[in-house]
């Protein structure tokens, strides 16, 4: 028996013929949080015209946002890591006077404090993965028009500092960064510049280590994909773009840890980048939105959900409007709340301040 979910709009995106927007600002490329206390934390991104999204937001309701405390650098493509003591970590991205950051701050719960330290390479578009030990890796990122990384660094949360780890085998960005039962991250996929090609190839972190090894490959190269670890322990990849393919992908794959092995996945409905994909509390993963070149270049409305019991993609409903570039937040109450995001229709870009609650 297929499950649904319900889609309850707490306000449309700022788009014509459509209601007003509930954020303060729309944006995209921005950073959602969720905060001990339930609250939801939006840090940064981009508004109308890639301008920079200044300050923050807080959610003090499920879709009701009002301003937060201003942040040190207005940031894009930047990571935002909730830490084991209620503090949350935003690290590097891309920043104002439109170059690529080194630096890092802290929220809190109150203010941000900006960090003396600083990562070992300005990055954006990279990855930030809590370790069960508490520190925060970051992997791989983007300097903006030069080239992509193999750098990586660790931060330890009780000196506030960044030390640099083991690198990459391959330099990556736009990959995933997954924390795995064991407690190593598995590494899969991205984009290389300037070489400008996707990558198929796995790599795990071992925390004991510092070091990388060698996780297989994917039978797709991909980026700006998802991977969702699920409650027994796999790994589900879906979707990103392909440069060899040259079209966004609709085929999933997923990660064996014991094994070390991908398998193919059912395919969803639609090929995507850009989207979220989030584990409910049920088990099933759901996956919203997304950018698809597939035809005439379009933002997605549609949701889909996996089904490990049934090892299928069941439609799951559509958003309120289409949009990429959002962020999908997990509340306690197991709802899925939605912010922020882009959109793509006829020829035309719009950023959106729209935030949708999805009740399983």
């Amino acid at each position: 028996m297929r499950r649904h979910l319900t889609i309850a709009v707490v306000a449309a995106v700022a788009l014509p013929g459509v209601a007003s927007a509930q954020l303060d600002l729309p944006r995209y490329a921005h950073t959602a949080s969720l905060l001990p206390d339930g609250r939801v934390l939006l840090c940064g991104g981009l508004g109308p015209y890639d301008c920079f999204t200044l300050g923050s937001e807080i959610s003090e309701a499920p879709g009701v946002f009002t301003p937060g405390p201003p942040i040190h650098r207005a940031r894009a493509f930047h990571t935002a890591t909730a830490l084991q003591d209620g503090t949350v970590l935003i690290v590097g991205g891309f920043v104002l006077p439109y170059s690529t950051a080194s630096t890092a701050e802290l929220f809190d719960g109150t203010r941000f404090v900006f960090l003396p330290h600083r990562i070992s390479e300005r990055r954006e578009l990279h990855a930030a993965t809590l370790l069960m030990d508490g520190r925060v890796l970051i992997t791989g990122g983007f300097v903006g028009g030069k080239r992509s990384l193999e750098l990586c660094d660790l931060y330890e949360p009780a000196l506030r500092r960044f030390v640099p780890t083991g690198s990459l085998a391959d330099d990556r960005y736009g990959h995933t960064a997954t924390l795995l039962p064991d407690g190593r991250v598995l590494v899969t996929g991205g984009l290389q510049f300037p070489a400008n090609r996707t990558l198929r190839s796995a790599e795990a972190f071992d925390p004991a280590t510092g070091a990388f090894a060698a996780a297989g490959e994917m039978a797709d190269e991909r980026y700006r994909h998802t991977a969702t670890v699920l409650q027994d322990g796999r790994v589900l990849i879906t979707g990103g773009m392909s440069l060899e393919r040259d079209h966004q992908l609709a085929s999933t794959e997923l990660y064996d840890p014991l094994t070390g092995r991908f398998q193919p996945g059912p395919p969803m409905a639609e090929a995507r980048m850009d989207h979220t994909a989030t584990l409910l509390p049920d088990g099933r993963v759901l996956i919203t939105g997304g950018f698809s070149a597939v035809g005439e270049p379009h933002t997605l409305a549609s949701c889909e959900a996996y089904d490990p019991a049934t090892r299928e993609f069941a439609a799951a409903g559509e958003l309120p409007a289409p949009v990429h570039e959002h962020r999908a937040t997990l509340l306690p109450d197991g709802s899925v709340l939605i912010t922020g995001g882009m959109v793509v229709a006829g020829g035309r870009r719009a950023t959106v301040a729209e935030t949708a609650v999805l009740t399983p």
